[in-house]
């Protein structure tokens, strides 16, 4: 595995006209910055977010800001297998090609457990599934670009993330683990998609990436549909807002991840703080054992395959 160059940044990323990017949960925080950032270089970006209101806006201050104009919001409800998939439909009619997907839409730690239609905990849902569909689902996209990336945008979240495989509707409800164990079945498949692109001879690689703390409305003080865990975090950032980083600045490992050339099937975070801040470097997470037990990553490729019917 190779590292970034040291302070990587915006000013080194390529020129991207030409390519086309979708960016899931791009209307606002972190996808909202990416996306800004894809669009300065070139990129005809797609938003893609649950609010309609909330997208336009959004793609409005992506044209305003970055003074290009080929930015478009499709809404979708991404906690729903039957609205991501006709989104998928909508982008395969849509697209000549893709050349950058980055899987960065979330939810993080509701107060209680939410069920979709689809019998899913919400988390598991937005986090893990809604992107493993869109990958899947997109691959034809993905294949007429010379070297397409995907990236899962993973979490720095501590704690004891574990994988079970009858746990995907959260009846035994703990926030915090659901959370960081979706993130990790993240990372899981950026390791097993890597392994079938590479047999099959294809071009397609599958990256990873954290933005550590980001200052953005993902966490929330007042809000009581939280976990108190949530909250206790997020008055810990209004007393020391300096542990946080800015929106750009946590976009760069995903912009690393989607756009250097060097950038490996492998996941990237913050170099400082233990992954919390700082500029794109390798994340310890590439150690852990889940990523290395090929029957546990073959056992979650089945799953999630068998879950999400595609």
């Amino acid at each position: 595995m190779r590292e970034p160059i040291r302070h990587w940044t915006q000013k080194n990323m390529p020129d991207l006209h030409g390519s086309y990017a979708v960016v899931t949960g791009g209307t606002s925080g972190v996808g909202f910055a990416m996306s800004a950032a894809l669009l300065r270089h070139g990129a005809t970006v797609i938003i893609v977010g649950k609010q309609a209101s909330k997208g336009v806006t959004a793609a409005a201050k992506l044209r305003a800001q970055t003074g290009q104009q080929n930015v478009t919001f499709m809404g979708a409800d991404l906690a729903d297998q039957a609205a991501t998939k006709h989104l998928a439909n909508r982008l395969l009619r849509m697209l000549p090609k893709l050349d950058i997907l980055i899987n960065n839409a979330g939810v993080m730690m509701p107060a209680k457990r939410t069920l979709t239609r689809d019998g899913l905990e919400l988390m598991w849902a937005v986090n893990y599934f809604a992107g493993f569909i869109l990958t899947i689902e997109l691959m034809p996209l993905l294949l007429r670009s010379d070297h397409a990336r995907v990236v899962n945008v993973a979490s720095i979240a501590m704690g004891r993330p574990h994988l079970t495989f009858n746990q995907f509707d959260g009846h035994d409800y703990r926030p915090w683990t659901i959370y960081t164990t979706t993130k990790l079945a993240q990372a899981m498949m950026v390791v097993k998609l890597n392994q079938l692109l590479t047999e099959a001879g294809q071009s397609v690689t599958v990256t990873g990436s954290s933005p550590g703390l980001a200052a953005t409305s993902l966490k929330t003080i007042s809000s009581r549909k939280t976990a108190w865990l949530m909250r206790m975090g997020a008055l810990s950032f209004c007393l020391l807002p300096f542990l946080r980083q800015s929106p750009d600045q946590a976009a760069l490992p995903a912009l690393y991840a989607a756009t250097d050339p060097n950038a490996q099937g492998v996941i990237y975070a913050p170099h400082a703080w233990r992954g919390l801040r700082g500029y794109p470097a390798l994340w310890a997470w590439n150690q852990r054992p889940e990523l290395h037990d090929q029957k546990l990553l073959d056992r979650l490729y089945r799953a999630s395959r068998n879950v999400t019917g595609v």
